[in-house]
């Protein structure tokens, strides 16, 4: 890691981000910047090549700057905002202002052990956009076949009205239709291979071999597939503590949720064409464990195989463990 003598700690926001320079042993300095091209000007010029910056990640925001430090060759950290949190709390903190959380982030990285930020590759974040298109039209399509229902339900019928919501719910879903062809030839200029790979696990599909690179990057910066159990919210969550204490194990859904429910789907069919996981699932049903929990327990399984088939480059084996 760079020199954890120069630590720059920073807030940001829509508008503006405040930084807190700790450079020892000349302790701390504090200083705002507008967010913009010569905010951000400004505030480089002030940022040795050797510092350590860190801040959180918020939504977009961050990202313009992280990758000006980035290309710079400065060392960013972009920590989830949660763990920023839990320290405050740890170290109880009680000052909130945008100011007093530049510094919080300088106290966490002198504590804690920091990961590099690395940028998404231009294809995976311009995949991750039509993602996000996609399920905003998927909820605008739920929505139109809603309205479509009362209205059809309705004593006092509209005809021309449901013509015209059915046309918009038809236009959605090709609209949908060519975004998935976008995604397909993004995918194939740098990861069909990959994709393929993926694909020949029974119980996963192109699509959900797409999601799964896009959302971990190609899965580059894990390494081991319970980390990336742990990224989506599929490692199990245990309350027993003491003789009083014993509550039942469940996931912590502190990841993705759209890609557990991919996940969800695979195993599903996984339980039946994968054959370790559906000697898993027969095993954990003959213990009496309740089928959405063999079910999830199949999903980790299909990480596992996924995993090794990417690190590996090669394609599924029935003897994947």
């Amino acid at each position: 890691m760079a020199n954890v003598n120069k630590i720059i700690g920073i807030d940001i926001s829509k508008e503006k981000f405040d930084v807190c320079f700790s450079f020892q042993p000349c302790g701390y300095s504090s200083r705002s910047y507008n967010y913009n091209a010569e905010g951000i000007k400004s505030f480089l010029k002030n940022v040795p090549s050797d510092s350590v910056c860190i801040m959180e990640a918020t939504g977009v925001y961050h990202l313009r700057l992280a990758y000006a430090l980035n290309k710079l060759g400065v060392f960013v950290s972009v920590v989830n905002p949660l763990s920023v949190k839990n320290f405050s709390r740890a170290i109880m903190c009680r000052t909130k202002t945008d100011k007093a959380d530049a510094r919080l982030l300088v106290d966490y990285a002198r504590r804690m052990e920091l990961t590099e930020w690395k940028p998404t590759p231009d294809n995976y974040i311009r995949i991750q956009q039509i993602y996000r298109s996609i399920e905003l039209f998927l909820g605008n399509i739920t929505q139109l076949e809603n309205q479509l229902e009362s209205i059809s339900n309705s004593p006092v019928g509209n005809p021309k009205h449901c013509r015209m919501l059915r046309k918009q719910i038809k236009t959605l879903h090709k609209q949908i239709v060519q975004m998935e062809k976008q995604i397909e030839e993004l995918i194939a200029e740098d990861d069909e291979t990959v994709v393929e790979h993926i694909s020949s696990v029974p119980g996963v599909g192109k699509k959900t071999a797409i999601a799964l690179l896009t959302a971990t990057k190609g899965m580059h910066g894990f390494d081991d597939y319970r980390q990336v159990s742990s990224y989506f919210g599929l490692c199990p969550r245990i309350y027993d503590s003491g003789k009083s204490v014993h509550g039942k194990a469940h996931i912590c859904k502190m990841g993705m949720g759209w890609i557990r429910k991919l996940l969800y789907m695979c195993a599903v069919s996984a339980a039946r064409y994968n054959r370790a996981c559906a000697s898993l699932y027969e095993r954990l049903r003959q213990k009496g464990k309740a089928v959405k929990i063999a079910l999830i327990a199949v999903a980790n399984k299909l990480l596992k195989q996924i995993f090794a088939i990417v690190k590996n480059n090669c394609a599924y084996n029935e003897f994947y463990a």
